[in-house]
């Protein structure tokens, strides 16, 4: 006879498929096929969905961050298409991951068949008017995100949601690396 499945197991299952869809992110800004499952049926009092959703915050808005700067400073989309497909690609897998009534939802700035996440209450990201300036902030933002990344997969309780937390919070390391590399062209 099958055991029952618990909450925190269907939440490590979703992160353990997703981890393909997640590391499927390519250093040239494509990735690979997203995830692609409905949202299971889990109360958001579960520590990994509270954990997940924000994360989910903290992605979208390094998101929206990156696209700001793309915006501002158009001939930086190319530096920063990766890190714009790496966070896009989380923000929809976290997005599944994370039981509507758990995140308050807005429509992105780009149509896309999921909702995203509010913004952050400081608003829409400042972008410095230097382009250097703007990747050297943005290379600290990924920063910054690697290390909540890093500190979220420890808080985890699900051993494979964990392993998906630090497979973003690496993708966001090595996002801030080519970032500042870019930066210093």
């Amino acid at each position: 006879m099958p055991t029952p499945v618990s909450r925190r197991a269907a939440l490590g299952g979703l992160a353990a498929l997703g981890a393909a869809g997640v590391s499927g992110c390519t250093s040239d800004g494509g990735d690979r096929s997203p995830l692609r499952t409905g949202t299971p049926s889990r109360p958001p009092d579960d520590p990994d969905v509270a954990l997940a959703a924000t994360v989910l915050r903290d992605e979208q808005a390094m998101l929206d961050r990156v696209v700001a700067t793309a915006h501002r400073h158009p001939r930086l989309a190319g530096a920063v298409a990766g890190a714009r497909a790496a966070h896009r690609a989380h923000v929809e897998l976290l997005t599944r991951a994370v039981p509507p009534d758990a995140v308050p939802v807005r429509p992105s700035p780009r149509p896309s068949p999921r909702p995203s996440p509010q913004p952050s209450p400081q608003g829409a990201p400042r972008v410095p008017d230097a382009a250097a300036v703007a990747l050297a902030a943005l290379a600290r933002a990924e920063d910054r995100l690697a290390g909540v990344g890093r500190r979220s997969a420890l808080a985890a309780r699900s051993g494979p949601f964990a392993r998906v937390l630090a497979s973003m919070a690496a993708a966001a390391s090595q996002q801030a690396v080519r970032i500042a590399a870019e930066g210093r062209r």
